[in-house]
């Protein structure tokens, strides 16, 4: 894959897939056709790495993309405990217990020790939180795991499928317009008598009209089919647009993005709809340069008004940069929004060194845990060691590649130049920040070692169902924080992923050390 290859952000959009639309009335006259539009940014599968009561646990929810839909959870015990019981049930975030459905028992998984899987229906859109509970010789513990249950397709169908059903309706039709004209044809004969001419033309004029009439009946359900399908298309999610614009002040680039999506207009008033602070942040944002991926920003702009962000941008190389930005709703919806834009010259202070760090006092400064780096270009990166600025190394300690949507874990450990563990410090309050994105744009991942999840959203969903699960999820709080936030003497990061599609995919992984913050970039196709 050409390391020049454009990151292909869509305006706006996503991507979708239009399925064969079989109209089961009016099979006969269908044919099957399926059309692949534009791309989808981020995947909506929820990976979560913490602890439910006093289990360790990994659960990751591979979401359907239509709703109504069959979710997949799988739960992994790694500690070999003595486990009774495991079960799962999702909570929809303005329902919660109350109306929730009984849970469903995740069953062991035949050959693998201690993994379980079960399958939750989301019958509605929204936010949604997986109750897993794992009871054991340790007693029982609760975990809520955030997941975005939202439309992102339209099911294929098969081809011969689609024949088939075309088939069958147009044998009912002939059928049905048949036996009309034989009940009016011979229907009041006596045995043995054959029709005479007159009855033969009542038969046929009744079949006409039948036919007239059923027809008429299956254009009625095509019509009422197309609206249905209409209906459905309109719900796919799609990221709501934006406005960037990119503008100098004294000795600063400022970028501004500005939400002017209907929907999120509809939404602003609506139960929920506030913004929570992610690791104290209300906005992360990342950039990447298009061409060749090798510039990378993660920045925190601050909310200068309802419907608008601003950051103060570090001296990223002038080229086309694509911008992903998270947020999180009270209710827990956590969309990422996307856009792209071209970026200048960085700003050059016409004061010296002596103004370093000043800012007009119409812009703010930037923010402390602002980060960026010049990477390797993609394509130039496909080592599992990524060298340094500083003179560390951190290494992908990876056996093998992972396949696609396979559950795997990616390992890193950073090294001082002598070969010594580094000694990692919390980066917002996470041991290290990852993005994982394919080379085209089409994917965009941002995790963290607890995984995907937004931990606040986990707390918000937790602390709603009432004391003792807001309980439990302080405990499974503390055991990820002695998991992934203390300073562990090996220098190493873990993060839980499945790559949901086959491509080439870029990872990026960033560490604290001391004040500074290291990015490394590794490069990896899957399934190719």
């Amino acid at each position: 894959m050409s390391a020049r290859r454009r990151l292909a952000l869509p305006a706006g959009g996503g991507i979708w897939t239009c399925a064969p639309a079989v109209h089961l009335l009016a099979g006969l006259l269908i044919a099957a056709a399926a059309t692949t539009v534009s791309g989808h940014v981020g995947t909506s599968n929820a990976y979560f790495d913490g602890a439910a009561g006093p289990y360790g646990v990994r659960v990751i929810v591979r979401t359907p993309g239509v709703i109504p839909g069959l979710a997949q959870a799988s739960i992994r015990i790694p500690s070999g405990e003595d486990i009774e019981r495991v079960t799962v049930r999702p909570l929809r975030s303005d329902v919660g217990l109350d109306g929730a459905p009984p849970p469903d028992t995740a069953f062991p998984v035949p050959g693998e020790t201690g993994l379980y899987r079960a399958e939750l229906w989301l019958m509605t859109a929204g936010s949604y939180s997986i109750e897993v509970t794992v009871a054991g010789s340790r007693g029982a513990g609760t975990v809520f795991v955030p997941v975005l249950a939202v439309a992102e397709r339209l099911l294929p169908m098969n081809p011969a499928v689609g024949v088939g059903l075309a088939a069958a309706a147009l044998f009912l039709f002939a059928g049905a317009v048949t036996i009309v004209g034989a009940a009016i044809r011979e229907s009041v004969l006596e045995p043995g008598r054959v029709p005479d001419t007159r009855r033969r033309w009542r038969a046929r004029i009744a079949m006409t009209l039948f036919a007239l009439l059923l027809g008429g009946v299956l254009g009625g359900g095509w019509i009422w089919w197309d609206a249905v399908d209409a209906a459905y298309q309109s719900r796919i999610y799609r990221p709501w647009n934006t406005t960037a614009q990119v503008a100098r002040a004294e000795d600063s680039v400022l970028l501004t993005l500005a939400i002017d999506d209907p929907e999120w207009s509809a939404r602003e008033n609506e139960p929920g709809a506030g913004l929570l602070p992610d690791h104290g942040k209300l906005m992360h944002m990342f950039l990447v340069r298009s061409d060749d991926l090798s510039a990378f920003a993660h920045v925190h702009p601050v909310r200068i008004s309802p419907d608008a962000f601003r950051v103060v941008l570090p001296p990223l190389p002038a080229a086309e940069y694509g911008i992903y930005a998270d947020i999180v709703h009270e209710s827990g919806f956590a969309p990422t929004l996307v856009n792209r834009v071209d970026l200048p010259p960085p700003a050059v202070s016409s004061t010296g060194a002596e103004a370093a760090g000043a800012e007009p006092p119409d812009v703010q400064a930037p923010d402390p845990d602002d980060s960026w780096a010049a990477l390797l270009p993609h394509g130039e990166s496909g080592s599992t060691r990524y060298a340094l600025p500083s003179g560390r190394t951190m290494r992908w300690e990876r056996d093998g590649l992972p396949g696609v949507d396979e559950e795997t874990t990616l390992s890193f450990v950073v090294t001082e130049a002598d070969g010594s563990p580094s000694p990692l410090q919390p980066y917002m309050g996470m041991l290290s920040h990852a993005a994982v994105f394919r080379d085209d744009g089409s994917l965009f991942v941002h995790l963290h070692p607890a995984g995907s999840i937004n931990l606040t959203a986990q707390r918000r969903f937790a602390q709603a169902e009432g004391e003792l699960a807001a309980e439990g999820s302080a405990l499974a709080s503390e055991h990820a924080a002695g998991m992934h936030q203390a300073s562990p003497g090996d220098g190493s990061v873990t993060f839980p992923f499945v790559f949901p599609e086959p491509g080439d995919y870029r990872i990026v992984v960033q560490v604290k050390i001391g004040s500074t913050v290291e990015t490394a970039a590794f490069d990896v196709t899957i399934g190719g």
